[in-house]
């Protein structure tokens, strides 16, 4: 599914800049997403397209993969150390009771397809150095696998079980979340007459919702708050 979205996506922003009939720009480069609680940035690449109203005001999208990121969690939100317990399966082993270092391997990207207005100041959509800002929503998916895990030490696995509930968490859970973003966007850009422009911009944006396409997958993988920073290319077609 996800893999299907992102070349819908790719050849939507193609099949929109082939079509046009007037002034319009296509591009692409760098972007860094950061997620408000979480100190590792995500890495990718986008590609947009933008479309004038006027010389001030114009339309953008932008199609954006960013790498997946794998974390391990070893402590809670309050500090203390995961831990599992493990049963003897058999009366005659000894000890009959283990609490067991426990850790979360998590691995998640984010894919997002985003658009909004532009508003130029200083400078127009094509001319020169400009400041420019304006509001934008976003269409984000999220490919997650999550599982825990535990740290045996000498003890013998296989003399050992867990509880119902722990086994499920021991198991790779995989799945996606669909989330729907609205932010602001701002940024600067310089055009260089019939060379292109280069621009620098940052979205800061909130979640509205999360929603998860299996209840194992749990939709706290991803952060209410994400700060995106794009760097890149545009060149001015007619």
């Amino acid at each position: 599914m996800v893999s299907k979205m992102k070349w819908i996506s790719v050849v939507a922003v193609i099949f929109v800049s082939l079509n046009a009939s007037a002034q319009f720009s296509v591009g692409g480069g760098l972007s860094t997403l950061f997620q408000f609680g979480n100190s590792k940035p995500f890495v990718g690449a986008h590609l947009t397209v933008e479309f004038p109203r006027n010389n001030e005001v114009t339309f953008y999208g932008r199609f954006t993969y960013h790498f997946k990121q794998e974390n391990i969690t070893r402590q809670s939100p309050l500090g203390q150390n995961y831990t599992m317990n493990a049963f003897a399966i058999s009366p005659s082993t000894n000890p009959q009771f283990l609490v067991l270092p426990s850790a979360f391997e998590e691995s998640f990207n984010y894919i997002s397809i985003d658009g909004g207005t532009r508003y130029y100041l200083i400078n127009g959509y094509d001319e020169g150095f400009s400041l420019y800002g304006g509001t934008n929503i976003a269409f984000i998916i999220n490919s997650a696998k999550y599982k825990q895990t535990v740290d045996w030490g000498t003890n013998d696995s296989n003399l050992y079980t867990f509880t119902e509930a722990d086994q499920r968490l021991l198991e790779e859970n995989k799945g996606t979340i669909i989330n729907l973003a609205a932010g602001i966007t701002g940024g600067v850009k310089y055009t260089i007459p019939a060379r292109g422009t280069f621009y620098f911009d940052f979205n800061p944006s909130l979640m509205l919702f999360g929603l998860p396409s299996n209840q194992n997958i749990q939709t706290n993988l991803y952060k209410q708050v994400i700060f995106n920073l794009n760097i890149g290319y545009r060149r001015e077609l007619y």
